[in-house]
C-alpha cells in the first residue's frame, strides 16, 4: 500500500505544481519507478495507493501509470486529509475488503524507491499473522528514523529523527495481516492523534512482539526523495 495523501508543502514552496509523486525522475516518475522496484521485488504484490482527494485534477496521469504496471483503476482509493502517514494508513486498511484483512500487508513512503526487497517480500508471506517487520538501510541524516539491536540482533529500540545506530527506517512496514496493524493502530491513535508508525513500533517494543528487520547495506539501492534538496541531489541516479 502506498500512502501518498500528503500535502507536499515543502516541495510546493519550492515551486513544485505537481504531487511529489509524479515529479520526473529519468524517463519515469516518482510514482512510477517506485511502482516498477516493488513489482521487480514482489511478483505476487497486489498494490494499493492512497491519494488525497485534493489531487483528483492529477488522478487521470496516476491512473495511466496505474495502466502501463497491470494495476486496476480500483486500486487507487482516495481520502480525506489526514493528521500522520499511520492514519492515513488506517484509514485506507478500513476500505479494504473483508476476505483480505487477514492477509499480509506492507505500507511504504511514496517519497523512497527501494532497490531489490525480495527478501523482504519472501519474509513477509510467511511472517506470522501477529508480527511486524522494518525495513532498514545505512542512514546518516537526522531526518530517519533508526533502530537499536541487541546482542541478538532483537529490535529493542525504534526512534524518529535521533541517530542511534547505522539501521535508518526506509519508510516500508510489514505486517503479518491488515487486522493485526489495524487492531493496534487505532487503539493507539485513539490516545495520540498525531502518532506515526515510529509510535506503532514502539509500542509492539513495549509488548515484546515478534519484529524482525532487514538491512540493505548498499545506500544506492534506498534512495529517499522527501525534500527538495534530497530531490536535487539524487536525481542523477536515474537515467
Amino acid at each position: 500500500m502506498l500512502t501518498m495523501a500528503g500535502k507536499y508543502s515543502r516541495f510546493k514552496l519550492f515551486g513544485s505544481k505537481v504531487p511529489k509523486y509524479l515529479l520526473p525522475l529519468g524517463s519515469e516518475t516518482i510514482l512510477a519507478e517506485i511502482i516498477k522496484q516493488f513489482m521487480l521485488s514482489c511478483s505476487t504484490a497486489n498494490i494499493l495507493l492512497v491519494a488525497n482527494r485534493d489531487d483528483q485534477i492529477f488522478f487521470p496521469v496516476v491512473r495511466s501509470i496505474m495502466t502501463k504496471y497491470g494495476i486496476s483503476n480500483s486500486s487507487l482509493i482516495y481520502i480525506d486529509d489526514t493528521s500522520s502517514q499511520l492514519r492515513t494508513a488506517l484509514n485506507a486498511s478500513e476500505l479494504i475488503p473483508n476476505e483480505n484483512q487477514n492477509t499480509p500487508v506492507a505500507f511504504a513512503n511514496i517519497d523512497t524507491v527501494l532497490f531489490n526487497r525480495n527478501k523482504f517480500f519472501v519474509n513477509l508471506e510467511k511472517c506470522n499473522p501477529s508480527a511486524a517487520q522494518l525495513d532498514t538501510f545505512r542512514g546518516e541524516s537526522d531526518q530517519y528514523s533508526y533502530i537499536r539491536l541487541n546482542e541478538k540482533n532483537n529490535v529493542v529500540d525504534i526512534v524518529d529523527k535521533k541517530i542511534i545506530s547505522n539501521y535508518a527506517c526506509s519508510g516500508l512496514y510489514g505486517f503479518g495481516s491488515y487486522s493485526f496493524m489495524a487492531g493496534i493502530a487505532g487503539e493507539l491513535l485513539c490516545g495520540n492523534p498525531k502518532a506515526g508508525f515510529t509510535d506503532l513500533y514502539q509500542m509492539f517494543i513495549l509488548s515484546e512482539l515478534d519484529i524482525s528487520f532487514f538491512y540493505e547495506p548498499i545506500t544506492p539501492h534506498t534512495v529517499v526523495l522527501g525534500t527538495p534538496e534530497e530531490y536535487v541531489i539524487n536525481i542523477h541516479r536515474f537515467k
